[in-house]
């Protein structure tokens, strides 16, 4: 017979072997998360340069993410209860924060090189933190502002060629820059707000409404526009690029974070933001064949630097994780 002291080593040692297992398999989830999140930039633009207003994009993407993600609702749709505040809130983040955020990405996307919006968007991380600070009254770091300093030299660097020839007219390489300068502060308030929405929700199920109230935004504006008659005139390899970008981009990706949410600290999933800018122009390498200047080089390993050093956890902190990467 054994005794209660080896009962509870082999309970203890069991343990360890689970939680190991669970924490690889975190590491796998969210690695594998991030690379498919870096793919979403060059599949954006490879899809826009087929003729496809960026606008009708977003909304086909988004209604194929509400499809692939309804399973996973139904499964999990008890373990949330929102009060009217909670959805005007969620109401908010989708409808305006999402949506105008993924309006201004894919159509400064339509005028600049994919490698470029990867390394402006992931400057939101810092200036997120930055906005808590004003609008959630958090603590202010010195690690933050060191950070954030990096991460602005680096967009600055990145943007250096563009800003030298000064052309803001539409269709300039500036101008693109611009519109996703301009939705790096929307997708802020997509991120202060979405943390606040997963105070008293299961990330899954906030994801699914505010792509919803996302989707309906989208719809409306690319209806507006007058967008819609395309959809009929979309070529296989944009259909392609689009269920891959709702199907695997918002719908799996979106799971393999969530799932790596569940296994490993809120702080280590944060810092694996860093790993976006690398992957989203290492992508854009790949898939579009751009290339980078020293200048667009030295800037995305500062904004990368930066942005690391800026969400790096203290050790009396408990993060509280983003609902989903922005941009991606």
């Amino acid at each position: 017979m054994h005794s209660d002291a080896q009962v509870q080593a082999q309970v203890q040692s069991q343990a360890q072997v689970q939680a190991k297992r669970s924490w690889y398999i975190g590491l796998i989830c969210v690695l594998g998360a991030q690379i498919l999140f870096g793919t979403t930039f060059a599949v954006n633009k490879f899809v826009i340069s087929q003729d496809v207003d960026p606008v009708l994009m977003g909304f086909n993407r988004a209604w194929i993410a509400i499809v692939c993600l309804f399973p996973f609702y139904r499964r999990n749709r008890g373990t949330t209860r929102w009060t009217p505040k909670d959805w005007r809130l969620v109401f908010f983040v989708g409808a305006f924060a999402t949506a105008g955020a993924m309006i201004l990405e894919y159509m400064g996307t339509e005028h600049t090189a994919a490698s470029n919006v990867s390394l402006i968007i992931s400057t939101e991380s810092v200036l997120a933190i930055l906005l808590a600070v004003l609008i959630l009254k958090e603590k202010l770091r010195l690690s933050t502002i060191f950070g954030g300093v990096g991460a602005m030299v680096g967009m600055a660097l990145v943007l250096w060629e563009d800003i030298q020839t000064f052309q803001v007219h539409g269709g300039s390489d500036l101008f693109g820059d611009l519109l996703v300068t301009a939705s790096v502060f929307l997708w802020c308030l997509y991120t202060i707000n979405s943390k606040r929405i997963l105070q008293n929700s299961e990330p899954l199920i906030a994801h699914f409404f505010i792509t919803i109230f996302s989707c309906f935004t989208l719809g409306l504006v690319s209806f507006l526009r007058g967008s819609w008659p395309a959809v009929m005139e979309m070529s296989l390899s944009a259909w392609i690029g689009t269920l891959y970008l709702g199907g695997v981009c918002s719908g799996f990706a979106h799971w393999l974070y969530f799932q790596a949410l569940k296994r490993l600290p809120a702080s280590l999933v944060s810092l694996t933001l860093t790993l976006l800018p690398v992957f989203g122009v290492t992508f854009s390498i790949l898939l579009l064949g751009e290339t980078l200047s020293i200048n667009q080089a030295i800037g995305g390993l500062a904004i990368a630097a930066g942005v690391g050093y800026a969400v790096w956890p203290q050790d009396h902190e408990v993060p509280i994780p983003e609902e989903a990467p922005p941009g991606a």
